[in-house]
């Protein structure tokens, strides 16, 4: 297989590994990625910051 380094796409600093005949080809670093994760897990918990006081 062949291995191809790419940019991260959000970061624009982080250069990581891609196979590019991989079936969905990575756009984020690890890093990048564990941040992205954690925010989209953590889009339906509802803060106290959130709530309306009336």
């Amino acid at each position: 297989m062949v291995t191809k380094f790419k940019l991260c796409a959000e970061c624009k600093k982080n250069k990581f590994e891609v196979v590019p005949n991989a079936r969905y080809v990575r756009k984020y670093c690890e890093s990048c990625s564990k941040k992205r994760k954690k925010a989209w897990d953590e889009q339906w918990k509802v803060k106290f910051e959130d709530l309306e006081d009336e």
